[in-house]
């Protein structure tokens, strides 16, 4: 049975307290780790720059090696209490936004059965395609739960692009609760401008499938 992933020490030599991130160099002063506020210790003290501490390092990350674990040098890590996130205003509005989408999609969709040369096929499929819809959105939101989950506690992460790819195939309405009800990856620019950019090509393609069928 293989033991522990081996403990590093390190300095805190770069983080922005305003955004909960920054980064860990160890003694040797290469291979500088990522480190977010999540994967420190209950009860550490707020980081600053210069702190020395001991953690793992995960390398199975998209932003490349990330430290977890994190304890003060000389303490245990434990896991930080769970806290109830709290959607933010701009979170509630994308949220409201992804809904009427959602909503415009199935109105179109309905509106495809009712009418045009192949509505009784669309008919037909309707239920199916409510149901997978429905499916596939509640497990795209217990992945996003898996992966906020591992990064409290420092586990292996979903790989971000699993998550666009599950967005890009229709399960974005179900991501879009996960992120705004879990805050998780809602402060992350990049991977907010990837994952709206799903949703207009999933939309999109709906659109053009519903154009076919009438």
């Amino acid at each position: 049975m293989s033991g522990s992933p081996a403990r590093i020490e390190g300095t805190l030599t770069s983080w922005d307290d305003d955004r909960g991130f920054g980064f860990l160099t160890p003694a040797s002063g290469r291979g500088r780790a990522f480190v977010h506020i999540t994967a420190f210790s209950r009860g550490s003290a707020r980081p600053r720059v210069g702190d020395a501490y001991s953690y793992e390092v995960d390398r199975h990350g998209d932003r490349g090696q990330a430290a977890v674990r994190v304890a003060p040098v000389g303490g245990r890590w434990s896991a930080p209490r769970a806290r109830a996130p709290r959607p933010t205003r701009s979170g509630r509005v994308a949220l409201v936004v992804g809904l009427v989408l959602v909503v415009a999609v199935a109105v179109a969709v309905g509106a495809s059965a009712a009418t045009g040369a192949r509505a009784t096929v669309v008919g037909d499929a309707l239920p199916w395609l409510i149901g997978g819809a429905l499916a596939l959105s509640a497990a795209t939101a217990l992945v996003y739960a898996v992966d906020k989950s591992a990064a409290r506690h420092g586990r292996r992460r979903v790989p971000e692009r699993v998550l666009l790819l599950l967005g890009l195939v229709g399960g974005w309405p179900g991501a879009l609760v996960a992120q705004h009800l879990l805050r998780h990856k809602t402060s992350k620019r990049p991977f907010q401008v990837a994952f709206w950019a799903t949703v207009a090509v999933d939309v999109l393609v709906v659109a053009a499938a519903l154009a076919l069928v009438r």
